[in-house]
């Protein structure tokens, strides 16, 4: 999608942690803003514009698509 893929961490709480301490191998993707600040997190009048949905649509999409051998 033109842009260069990095691995950066934000600060929030999911209880993927639960998995990760059983030894499960733990990666989590999330559409929307960058930070918790820009996305409104936790607030009633939180946000994530359609665009950045679509493109996570298609990321995951496509992602499933090549674990598949499609």
């Amino acid at each position: 999608m033109g842009e260069p893929i990095g691995t950066p961490g934000v600060p929030l709480y999911t209880d993927a942690r639960h998995y990760a301490k059983a030894g499960v191998p733990i990666v989590l993707y999330g559409a929307g803003p960058r930070t918790i600040e820009e996305a409104n997190a936790h607030r009633a009048d939180e946000r994530l514009p359609l665009s950045d949905l679509y493109k996570a649509t298609e990321v995951v999409a496509l992602t499933l698509a090549e674990l598949m051998g499609a």
